[in-house]
């Protein structure tokens, strides 16, 4: 699932109802993708193609590390079950009527909850490229029946799925809040879910595309990775 998708949701689901907590949920949605937005900002920088950045590079070991630790169930479950427990604690000593919490375990509990989301969304949908979700303990990888982008293996519907599902969760967030910030960050959640999908489109049309990327630049990049 592209990167804007995930932190949209980690905002919806988790960041109810206090605002400082959507942007937690925002931000552990797409933290599990930021390694490899860092790499490819790297690698470009040292002039490498994009095609051998994701038929080359992405394979090499530092790589597949990065992308077990963003994507790692035993951290986040570990974090989202203890900051769980400390605001469960909390909340059977508050008095009722008191605010909502947003102290430090809430916004924990938000960010590494919304990781695990992702971390668990995309056990489920990458074919050929999956990560090592229960990394150092083993390095197995689950490779799905379904990918989000590869059209062999239910792609194509699947980004339809996901376009359609984004803006409804973009739309539901924008009626939750009217903080300017968040309203932006999901004005351009939607510029991105109209201009990727019409640009991945058209490339498929004019390029072969053999190179795996995810995320946020899923299409402009080439192909698949998160």
């Amino acid at each position: 699932m592209n990167s804007q998708t995930h932190l949209i949701m980690g905002a919806a689901l988790f960041g109810k109802p206090l605002p400082r907590l959507a942007w937690a949920g925002a931000a552990g949605g797409i933290l599990p993708d930021l390694p490899m937005y860092v790499i490819v900002a790297g690698l470009r920088l040292q002039g490498h193609s994009l095609d051998r950045i994701f038929g080359e590079f992405y394979w090499q070991d530092y790589w597949q590390i990065a992308n077990a630790v963003g994507h790692n169930f035993l951290l986040w479950g570990a974090v989202a079950a203890t900051s769980a427990w400390i605001v469960t604690r909390h909340r059977q000593t508050q008095n009722p009527n008191t605010a909502p919490d947003g102290g430090a375990a809430a916004m924990a509990f938000a960010f590494s909850a919304s990781a695990l989301l992702h971390s668990a969304i995309d056990f489920l949908c990458h074919r050929d490229d999956g990560h090592m979700h229960f990394w150092p303990l083993t390095e197995w990888r689950f490779h799905s029946p379904v990918s989000y982008w590869d059209p062999s293996h239910y792609g194509t519907a699947f980004s339809l799925f996901e376009a359609g599902l984004g803006v409804l969760i973009a739309i539901i967030l924008f009626r939750r809040y009217a903080n300017p910030g968040i309203r932006l960050a999901l004005l351009l959640c939607i510029i991105a879910y109209v201009a990727v999908p019409l640009f991945y489109f058209w490339s498929l049309s004019s390029h072969d595309h053999n190179a795996p990327v995810s995320g946020l630049g899923q299409a402009a990049l080439s192909r698949e990775s998160a």
